[in-house]
């Protein structure tokens, strides 16, 4: 159905319902992570890290090149670099591709650089931002009142001057705003997000909100996209957060959230820059991990390891991990108590017409090794599984693991939904992992779970059902 253009609005009133301020007490974690990663060395390592993975996935999810995933792995941890690219088939040269690339990687350290300055956002950085995002592009596609697409230059930082309204695979046309309302709707996009941060608005419904109604403008003829990721980012980065990485397998959900925003509700966005800003503290979790270098001397290794015990900030304090591990103990009660109910309601519903069925629960015990979580699990410093066991045409599981993440003073406690059937492999179906961290009151995290437990059980059943 065709989507009119309508002039960008204000957040609601009630705005601090749109999010449950769980990357408040994240904040708090992170930061003292991070004075361990500065001292172990490992914070530069992940930064780099995630700078180039922000300069691929930025342009990736926009086609402006197509990296296998292969190639995108050794830029990242390798650096960006012509050779590493290769010549492929209906690609731009390397030598272009990873021109574009560094232009990027340049554009998010500007970020950096715009932050510490304490500049305000203004029109004229945001026209900066898409001049350096798009330096080494020099045209775009066009198309024309018949539909016919054709070459035309890119404005570097300049409004575009024709309609840029993509048609959808049924026909109908989704309208941005209009060229001459653009100046206008930019200094309201500016001055709203000033006033936004006077009032205190949350990071992640500011972020969001910023991204949204800049993609609803679509100020320029290209590059939408990553000046909006690029601006969202600046709002994480002022924060003390990570830059936001939307990746080619985020992107059917990130196009998704940003449609149901379109009809005026950002929790979907919201949630999953939530996620965004999740997954990379994961990530800097292990790789804190991966760049420690062995010790070579009975000596050295004893160093280092009063160096850990020594280290600044509650991370290391041994009360951190006792709260993170106290509360996912409760956390999994509630696990169990969920699961026991849900087979009393399969016998009572199933079981008892087809008596072939049975359903129970009990322990599970896994060291989730071959589930591909994109972190390393922690099972040896806590490990709790419990599991609904199916029995019928064949046996099924539905497992709830709850396990560290990293070392055990990080105070950073991971839950994962899984399904199996006998003879095949574990698939998550909790959609991200819920974590438990020492900074976030006890209150807070049981309300998440809940809600986190609930969806993962039905997409686990729903698997289940399918499997019949």
């Amino acid at each position: 159905m065709p989507h009119p253009w309508k002039p960008i609005e204000d957040l609601p009133e009630d705005f601090s319902t749109l999010t449950d301020s769980e990357l408040v007490s994240l904040l708090v974690y992170w930061q003292d992570q991070r004075l361990d990663l500065e001292r172990e060395g490992s914070l530069g390592v992940f930064n780099a890290r995630l700078a180039r993975e922000w300069a691929i996935e930025t342009g990736q999810i926009e086609g402006v090149y197509d990296l296998a995933r292969g190639i995108t792995r050794t830029l990242i941890e390798r650096g960006i670099d012509a050779d590493l690219i290769g010549h492929q088939p209906g690609q731009k040269p390397p030598e272009l591709i990873a021109a574009i690339l560094r232009d990027h990687q340049d554009a998010l350290e500007g970020l950096f650089q715009f932050v510490k300055g304490e500049r305000p956002l203004t029109k004229g950085y945001i026209h900066e931002l898409h001049s350096a995002l798009l330096r080494h592009q020099d045209t775009t596609i066009g198309v024309d009142q018949f539909g016919r697409m054709f070459d035309t230059e890119v404005l570097k930082g300049q409004y575009k001057l024709r309609p840029n309204n993509p048609t959808r695979e049924d026909g109908s046309v989704h309208e941005y705003c209009p060229p001459e309302q653009v100046e206008t709707e930019m200094e309201r996009l500016v001055q709203l997000h000033q006033e936004h941060s006077s009032a205190g608005v949350p990071v992640e419904v500011e972020a969001a909100w910023l991204h949204h109604r800049f993609v609803q403008i679509h100020p320029y003829q290209d590059g939408n996209g990553r000046v909006a990721r690029a601006l969202a980012s600046l709002v994480f980065l002022r924060a003390g957060w990570f830059a936001v990485i939307v990746t080619r397998d985020d992107r059917s959900r990130y196009i998704d959230a940003l449609e149901v925003a379109d009809d005026g509700d950002l929790r979907s966005v919201i949630a999953l820059l939530v996620d965004i800003q999740k997954r990379a503290l994961f990530q800097a979790t292990k790789v804190a991990a991966d760049v420690q270098p062995p010790a070579e001397t009975v000596e050295a290794a004893i160093a280092a390891a009063k160096r850990v015990l020594a280290g600044p900030g509650r991370s290391l304090e041994p009360t951190v991990w006792l709260e993170a591990k106290a509360s996912s103990e409760r956390l999994m009660d509630i696990a169990l108590e969920r699961l026991r109910e849900a087979a009393a309601i399969l016998n009572d519903q199933i079981g008892a017409d087809r008596p072939e069925f049975k359903f129970d629960t009990g322990g599970l015990e896994t060291t989730l090794g071959g589930v591909a979580l994109g972190y390393e699990p922690n099972t040896r410093d806590y490990n709790r599984g419990l599991c609904l066991t199916i029995r019928g045409y064949r046996k099924s599981h539905v497992g709830i693991v709850a396990h560290a993440i990293g070392s055990k003073f990080r105070g950073l406690i991971g839950f994962v939904a899984l399904f199996f059937s006998d003879g095949e492999a574990w698939q998550v179906v909790s959609e991200v992992p819920f974590q438990v961290n020492y900074a976030e009151p006890y209150e807070s995290v049981e309300r998440r779970f809940r809600v986190w437990l609930e969806r993962s059980l039905a997409r686990a059943l729903t698997l289940w059902r399918q499997s019949l």
